[in-house]
């Protein structure tokens, strides 16, 4: 297993700051989805690509995901939009030799029953894999938003019946639907390429969570780490870093190499 950040863990951050931390504390790949406050978009001018790239490979570095914005439970119409859209970040991927892009189920219709919502996603979802399997980038729904629940997302990827169709294992997403390790896996285990790691504490409100530095936190990370190490899983891990309040203060750069830290700690000790 390798150590990467999402540069959505840094939304402010250029490439070259991107690069140069992940460089600093111990991390080989890029997940890239926010640069300098603006999301990642396929429309990126080729030049901007190009330097994207260059600066990356002189870190050293490799882009493991590319982190699209699109989400797929919607209706027919819209729905065929976001797997245009889709199309272009699957070329965004290609070009910068990226073997994932990331999407999102995203937020279902309050008038679709759950199983229309669900046959939606796995529709955009195959539609997806199919364009993007001759380009050798695979597409990975993510555990997330109202599809958080990890038994729904596997459900969602076998309906797709589409060796592309993949999925982003975000373990805390699945830990606040009530989902343990076991059954998370068990649900999704043969379609993860890629995976999440954070650390989550409920607020005072109690329907709310905010992020913590790894291991302080309500997320079974190392567990998790088991799981996927007696798998033989050999991907990406990639730290997601979201304080929201002074809790987590410290600076994003320590906060990140904290997390390469304690993912490196559990890793050489097994």
């Amino acid at each position: 297993m390798r150590l990467a950040v999402t540069t959505y863990s840094a939304s402010q951050w250029t490439i070259d700051e991107h690069a140069r931390v992940a460089r600093e504390i111990g991390c080989h790949g890029l997940e890239i989805r926010m640069l300098a406050g603006q999301p990642l978009t396929p429309d990126l001018p080729a030049a901007e690509r190009r330097r994207i790239a260059e600066v990356v490979a002189d870190s050293g570095l490799e882009i493991c995901v590319v982190g699209s914005d699109c989400r797929l439970a919607q209706p027919e119409a819209p729905r065929a939009s976001e797997v245009e859209r889709t199309a272009g970040f699957i070329e965004l991927a290609r070009e910068w030799g990226a073997p994932v892009v990331r999407v999102f189920g995203g937020a279902q219709s309050a008038d679709a029953p759950p199983a229309e919502a669900d046959a939606w996603v796995a529709e955009g979802l195959r539609a997806a894999a199919v364009y993007a399997e001759p380009h050798g980038v695979r597409v990975a729904l993510e555990t997330h938003d109202v599809f958080n629940s990890a038994v729904r997302v596997g459900g969602i990827v076998r309906a797709t019946a589409h060796p592309s169709a993949a999925v982003v294992w975000d373990l805390g997403h699945p830990h606040r639907a009530g989902e343990s390790v076991a059954e998370a896996w068990a649900a999704i285990g043969p379609f993860v390429v890629h995976v999440h790691v954070k650390d989550i504490v409920r607020t005072d409100d109690e329907r709310e969570w905010e992020s913590v530095l790894a291991g302080q936190g309500e997320v079974p990370i190392a567990e998790m780490l088991s799981v996927l190490r007696i798998a033989g899983y050999d991907g990406y891990l990639s730290t997601e870093w979201e304080p929201r309040d002074a809790r987590t203060g410290g600076g994003r750069k320590a906060a990140l190499a904290q997390h390469a830290a304690y993912l490196r700690g559990i890793l050489d000790a097994a």
